[in-house]
């Protein structure tokens, strides 16, 4: 092989490298524009984020203002989960049922008319079901500024049970605000969430439960605490799976470091059998190579990811092999230069689909490659390997002309 050769193979590697990088931009402006368009339509029918700050009560008493004492909070979140694919992104709707119990107390000597208010999620939400009782007798409730706001009285020293509850919906995580306002003591309070799935998570600033089980396919997590003092909220993240869009942006953005790999297998491989390689069959296998990921990347907004990934690796390893069986014939290069694309394209490819670990993933295999191929070729002459051939191989893809 010449140095020619190489430079030729490498011009050929340059120009592939930058239609991957316009593809994944290509895939990139997709998504971004799809969110934007569908995102807005989703939350516009399940609603966003929900953050449900806690209730404040407050009591006029003896023509005095002044907060009652909240003994204790006792609240139950249930949540049933139901992702929704809107093109390449998925988003994680879910409808909550909410329900909230808390113990107040005039400490005042005088009887006072205490006043029960609660800060919906949003203002533009729907609270199906939604109703206020004091001592187990319902209360009566005024609306206004995407709030609710119930009066009852209370007698001096007394204390009170009011309980609230309401069923709504809401996108990608839910949370409960114990202090409305910077860092506040939280009595007596505990917190029980369940979810019809295994898969939860809390973003960072958020509080961990204090217990947490499973159970019939889904999960019980409850915060009990005395007397805490914090301001940061309780949230939990619903699951969702793998966004297509940015995987195919990815998986098309690193592309060119599988096909360096493969170039480099596939120039060992040849160069230690003897066989000659065109720079324009080096071209060929590279559009093969970027079959896979044109594939995927326009089957996976229609297709589920996992059988877009099959199709677009079935139709690329049958595009690159079957042409290098027409250029090189059936036999043992024919196999290793197969078994090079599984591994640099299709595994390649596939460890994206584990978040988190694709790096390792990818050592991984290029440590093995490396060590694979100083093993075969310890004992190679190189010298005689770049030097002039003697003679053509009969694979030569061209002849020059007639004998």
């Amino acid at each position: 092989m010449t140095v020619k050769r190489l430079i030729a193979i490498a011009l050929i590697f340059v120009l592939a490298a930058g239609a991957w990088l316009v593809l994944a931009g290509t895939v990139d402006y997709r998504t971004n524009n799809s969110d934007e368009a569908l995102g807005a339509r989703v939350e516009g029918l399940w609603g966003g984020p929900q953050a449900q700050p806690a209730p404040t009560f407050s009591a006029v008493s003896a023509g005095r203002n002044g907060a009652l004492d909240l003994l204790g909070s006792d609240i139950t979140a249930d949540f049933k989960l139901d992702q929704r694919r809107k093109g390449l992104l998925w988003y994680a709707t879910y409808a909550v049922d909410f329900s909230g119990a808390y113990r107040v107390k005039n400490a005042a000597s005088a009887p006072a008319t205490a006043t029960f208010a609660l800060q919906f999620p949003s203002a533009e939400g729907q609270y199906d079901g939604f109703v206020v009782d004091v001592d187990g007798k319902p209360v009566a409730v005024t609306y206004g500024n995407g709030s609710a706001t119930g009066t009852f009285r209370l007698p001096a020293g007394a204390t009170a049970l009011v309980e609230t509850s309401y069923r709504t919906q809401g996108l990608d995580s839910w949370t409960y605000v114990p202090v409305s306002q910077g860092v506040g003591a939280v009595k007596d309070f505990t917190l029980i969430m369940t979810t019809d799935f295994t898969k939860v998570d809390f973003p960072d600033g958020a509080v961990s439960p204090t217990s947490r089980g499973s159970q019939g396919g889904g999960t019980t997590m409850t915060w009990r605490y005395e007397n805490l003092v914090s301001g940061r909220p309780i949230t939990l993240t619903m699951p969702k799976p793998m966004n297509p869009g940015p995987l195919a942006a990815r998986i098309s953005m690193f592309a060119p470091i599988s096909l360096l790999f493969f170039f480099a297998a596939l120039v060992l491989l040849t160069a230690t059998r003897g066989i000659r390689l065109h720079p324009m069959n080096y071209g060929f296998l590279a559009a093969g190579f970027f079959a896979f990921h044109l594939l995927f990347a326009y089957l996976v907004d229609r297709v589920d990811i996992n059988v877009s990934f099959l199709i677009a690796s079935v139709a690329s390893v049958a595009l690159c092999v079957g042409y290098l069986w027409m250029v090189l014939g059936a036999g043992k290069a024919l196999v290793e230069i197969a078994v090079s694309q599984f591994v640099f394209l299709v595994l390649f490819s596939y460890s994206f689909f584990f978040e988190g670990l694709t790096g390792l993933a990818v050592t991984i295999g290029s440590v093995v490659t490396l060590g694979y191929f100083m093993a075969k070729t310890a004992h190679v002459d190189w010298e005689s390997v770049f030097g002039k051939p003697k003679s053509a191989a009969i694979s030569e893809p061209l002849s020059s002309g007639p004998a």
